[in-house]
C-alpha cells in the first residue's frame, strides 16, 4: 500500500530505491501514512517500539551491527525530542540513522494546534544534515486555503496553478530526499528529515502514483586521497605509539597486525572496543598506566613511554589515563588515519590523513631498517603488571573486580558483548578478552540512557548471542529497552548491582558523606527480580563467590527464554579494592 499524500509516497519510494531495509516505527497518527506504507511493503523490515527514546537506541543497535542506515519514524510533537539521546550518540559514534519526523503543516505550527512543536532542525549541531520537505499543495488544498498565514499558494489559485505548483514542489522534494539519504550513506552519520503532512492521513492506493528520478548510489569513500603523503620523515621515528579507539571487527588486515606486532618501533595500545587483538598489543591501558602515578619517579617513566609519533585510528577512546598521559608528557606529532573524524584529543594539532590504515602502515614499513627498544620499554611494564594482576585477583574477596574476573573467563566464544556505561566498560578494560568475542559500548556520548535498548537492537541484527553487562543504574534507567517483542531466547543480561553509581567513589573529589551518597552516587535498593518476571526472563540473584560460580555454569546454556543474572556487591568494598588494586600493581616486588 502507498499513501496518497505525495510527500509520504515519495519518501517510501526513495528509501526503497536506496535499498534501505530496516525501519523502527514509533506509534502515532501523524506518521500513519508512512508507518502503514513501510509496514505493508515487503522491501522493509519494520519494528514497532513504543518508547521513542528506547526506539532510537534500538535502531542504533541495528545500524551499529549492519553498518547501514536504519530509519527512525515518529509522529509530531515531543516524540521527536525523545530520539535526541540516540541521535547524539549516533553522531559522535558515526552510526547512520535516518530520522523521519512527521509534522503538522507549517501554518499550524505556533498557533496553539495540538501536539505541535518547532520540529525543523531541532537537532541543530548534533546532526550531519537536517532538511524539511515542502508541503504538498495538491493534498487537501481547501484546508490550506483556510489558513490566513500560509504562503504555499494564493487562495485565488485555480486547479491548473495548483498542479503546476505541485510539480515544482515534487521536483524540489525529490532533490531534498536524495541529498539527505546520500549524506547519511556517505558520512555514516545521522540525518533528519521533517515531513509536514496535512490531513486526511489514512488514504492509500495499491500501487504508487508517483514516478521518481533515478538515484546515484554512493560509492565507498576514497581513502587514498593522500597517496603522495611523505612517509620518509616518519620512517625516522623510533618510538611510534599506535592508539586504537572504538573500531569494527576485521578493520585491520591480518598482515598489518602481524607487521605491527613484530616491529620494535611500534607500541600498539588497544581497548576492549577496538576489536583488534594480538599477543604483542597492549590491551589494558589503565592497568599499565594508573599504577605509575603512585611512583616517585613517575615523570621519568612517563617520559620514557612517551612517543615521537602518535598514530590514532578508530573512534572514541575510553581510557582517561591515556588521555592525561599523552597531554602531559612529550612533544610529538599526532596523525589520525582513516575516514573517522580526527579529534585533537591530546592538544597536538592532529593531522587527519584520509587513507586506508592498511595502506598507510604498508608504506611506513617499507625500506625501514631502524632498530628500537620502544616496545621492550612498554613490554617490561606489561609483564610486571600481569604478574601483579594474577596475584591480586587470587586473593580477592567478593566485590566488583572479583565478579568481572569470573565473567571474562566463562563468556562463550563467538559472543557479542554489549557493555553499559560506565563502571561496566571500565572494569572490562582491565581484563584480557577472548579473541573471537566482539565488544561494543555507547562511547559517542558515554551515557547510561540507552545501553539495554542498544543491545536488544544489536541482537536483532546479529547471528551471535548477545550479552549485556550492565550496572544497576544503567539497567533501571533503560527498563523500557525490554518493552518490545524482539528479545531473543539467547539474549543474556548480567547486572552488577552495587546499589548506585559506585564508579563515583573512585573518582577524585569523593567525599564519604550523606550528600555525596544521595546526590552523586545516588544510592538505591531496587532489584531486578520482578522486572525479569514482568518481561518474561529467567532470573537468578547471587551474592557470594560460590553462588556466582554455580550460576555461571548454566547461565549461557541454551534456553527457551532470555536470562537475567543479578549479582549484588558492595560499592564501598568494591571501590576500596579497586583503589588498592592499582596501588598494589605499582609495587616493585609483589612478594612483600
Amino acid at each position: 500500500m502507498f499513501p496518497k499524500i505525495p510527500a509520504a509516497q515519495t519518501v517510501i519510494l526513495y528509501c526503497k530505491q536506496y535499498e534501505i531495509k530496516d525501519v523502527v516505527i514509533s506509534p502515532g497518527s501523524r506518521n500513519a501514512p508512512l508507518s502503514i506504507g513501510f509496514a505493508s511493503n515487503p522491501n522493509f523490515n519494520c519494528y514497532s517500539i513504543i518508547d521513542e527514546r528506547s526506539a532510537g537506541f534500538f535502531a542504533l543497535g541495528i545500524a551499529q551491527q549492519k553498518q547501514k542506515p536504519v530509519i527512525l519514524l515518529c509522529t509530531s510533537g515531543s516524540a521527536l525530542l525523545n530520539y535526541y539521546p540516540a541521535v547524539s550518540e549516533a553522531y559522535y559514534s558515526r552510526i547512520p540513522l535516518i530520522i523521519l519526523s512527521c509534522d503538522r503543516p507549517t501554518y499550524k505550527v505556533g498557533i496553539g494546534d495540538g501536539q505541535t512543536i518547532n520540529q525543523n532542525k531541532v537537532f541543530d549541531k548534533n546532526i550531519s544534515c537536517s532538511e524539511s520537505l515542502i508541503q504538498d499543495v495538491s493534498h487537501n488544498r481547501n484546508e490550506i486555503f483556510m489558513s490566513n498565514t500560509q504562503t504555499l499558494m494564493k487562495k485565488s489559485a485555480d486547479s491548473k496553478l495548483v498542479l503546476e505548483t505541485q510539480k515544482k514542489i515534487q521536483i524540489k522534494n525529490q532533490e531534498i530526499l536524495k541529498n539527505i539519504i546520500s549524506n547519511c550513506l556517505k558520512l555514516s552519520k545521522p540525518v533528519h528529515l521533517n515531513i509536514p503532512l496535512e490531513e486526511p492521513l489514512y488514504n492509500f492506493d495499491e500501487n504508487p502514483s508517483i514516478q521518481i528520478s533515478d538515484v546515484n548510489f554512493i560509492s565507498t569513500p576514497d581513502l587514498n586521497e593522500n597517496k603522495k603523503f611523505n612517509y620518509t620523515a616518519l620512517q625516522n621515528n623510533s618510538k611510534i605509539l599506535v592508539l586504537i579507539g572504538c573500531l569494527n571487527p576485521e578493520f585491520l588486515a591480518k598482515e598489518t597486525i602481524g607487521r605491527l606486532a613484530n616491529d620494535g618501533r611500534f607500541v600498539v595500545l588497544t581497548e576492549t572496543t577496538s576489536n583488534v587483538n594480538d599477543r604483542s598489543f597492549f590491551g589494558n591501558i589503565d592497568k599499565l598506566i594508573a599504577p605509575i602515578e603512585y611512583l616517585d619517579d613517575k615523570k621519568e617513566i612517563f617520559k620514557d613511554l612517551s612517543p615521537d609519533l602518535l598514530i590514532t585510528l578508530g573512534g572514541m577512546v575510553i581510557s582517561k589515563k591515556i588521555k592525561k598521559f599523552l597531554r602531559d608528557y612529550g612533544v610529538f606529532k599526532h596523525i589520525h588515519l582513516g575516514e573517522c573524524d580526527s579529534n585533537d584529543t591530546f592538544f597536538k594539532n592532529v593531522l587527519h590523513v584520509k587513507i586506508n590504515p592498511n595502506t598507510f602502515f604498508e608504506n611506513l614499513f617499507s625500506n625501514n631498517k631502524k632498530k628500537s627498544k620502544y616496545f621492550d620499554t612498554w613490554n617490561k611494564i606489561q609483564l610486571h603488571r600481569e604478574i601483579g594482576h594474577k596475584k591480586f585477583i587470587k586473593r580477592l574477596v567478593f566485590c566488583d573486580l572479583y565478579v568481572y574476573s569470573c565473567l571474562v573467563n566463562v563468556i562463550p566464544k563467538n559472543t557479542q558483548i554489549q557493555a553499559a556505561n560506565s563502571s561496566s566498560i571500565r572494569y572490562l578494560q582491565l581484563f584480557k578478552m577472548k579473541h573471537n568475542n566482539t565488544m561494543y559500548c555507547n562511547r559517542g556520548t558515554s551515557g547510561i540512557d540507552g545501553c539495554t535498548s542498544t543491545s536488544v537492537g544489536s541482537s536483532n541484527a546479529c547471528s551471535d548471542p548477545v550479552l549485556l553487562i550492565t550496572g544497576d543504574l544503567s539497567f533501571f534507567y533503560d527498563i523500557n529497552g525490554l518493552w518490545n517483542n524482539y528479545i531473543k531466547s539467547n539474549f543474556r543480561i548480567i547486572i552488577i548491582n552495587n546499589g548506585g553509581g559506585g564508579i563515583f567513589r573512585i573518582l577524585p573529589g569523593f567525599k564519604n558523606n550523606q550528600i555525596f551518597s544521595q546526590y552523586i552516587e545516588t544510592k538505591q535498593v531496587q532489584g531486578a527480580k520482578q522486572l525479569a518476571k514482568h518481561f518474561g526472563f529467567s532470573y537468578q540473584s547471587k551474592k557470594t563467590k560460590f553462588g556466582l560460580k554455580l550460576a555461571l555454569r548454566s547461565f549461557f546454556k541454551k534456553s527457551n527464554k532470555p536470562k537475567i543474572l543479578e549479582i549484588s556487591t558492595s560499592s564501598e568494598t568494591s571501590s576500596s579494592i579497586l583503589k588498592s588494586y592499582f596501588k598494589f600493581l605499582s609495587k616493585p616486588d609483589f612478594e612483600r
